[in-house]
């Protein structure tokens, strides 16, 4: 009988670890839940990558589709499309995304999800072998923003491919006309998307599946 994973969020780290389980067991059944209704594209987070990082994940769990991948010479991306673009090759494996999810509560025993929706559908519930649970966020406020030229107090710069800057500073400095401003709690914007390749490897570990091939 193939396992059941839920993932109680659709954070990059989750779609990533979810990856790894396709990888590790072609039969098995992936959940992820957010209430977001959409995943990746907004909430705009650090998409800075350190020299020869990249790239962090495997190429067939990253979509073409809508994201840019970095030249030599480029120091970012889009972390929402990164995100979207992950999400994307997780659906076309089989994983199920419940978005918009208002409510989501764990039986007592710890295997069944049961999810409440907005709308006409309102309840759901999902019998989970196992279930990697969500945590908040640590770390101070930082601001960010997309500009197209650097601003002198950014304390993080890195060029996308598509020619702007994303940056990241604390403070009470504003960029000039940016194209986009963000907000991000966490420890260290430049290490972020690295810290949740490494967050996806906890997870999996976590997990104490034994590994198989069907």
């Amino acid at each position: 009988m193939p396992e059941t994973v839920v993932f109680m969020d659709c954070t990059l780290s989750s779609m990533i670890c979810a990856h790894k389980l396709m990888d590790i067991q072609e039969d098995i059944r992936i959940h992820l839940i957010s209430e977001s209704f959409e995943i990746g594209m907004y909430g705009e987070g650090p998409g800075l990558i350190t020299p020869n990082s990249w790239p962090i994940l495997r190429p067939h769990w990253i979509s073409d589709i809508g994201f840019d991948h970095p030249g030599d010479n480029h120091s970012a991306v889009k972390s929402s499309w990164l995100r979207k673009a992950v999400a994307i090759a997780l659906s076309g494996r089989g994983a199920r995304f419940h978005t918009g999810t208002k409510r989501k509560t764990v039986s007592s025993d710890g295997k069944k999800v049961h999810l409440s929706y907005p709308g006409g559908k309102t309840n759901e519930s999902i019998e989970v072998d196992h279930i990697v649970d969500t945590k908040e966020s640590e770390g101070s406020l930082w601001n960010g923003a997309v500009v197209t030229k650097p601003s002198e107090f950014a304390s993080h710069v890195g060029l996308r491919p598509d020619g702007t800057f994303e940056i990241w500073w604390k403070g009470k400095e504003a960029p000039e006309s940016p194209l986009q401003l963000m907000g991000w709690v966490g420890e260290d914007p430049s290490r972020e998307l690295l810290r949740q390749s490494s967050l996806s490897e906890t997870k999996l570990s976590n997990l104490k599946l034994t590994p198989h091939r069907t």
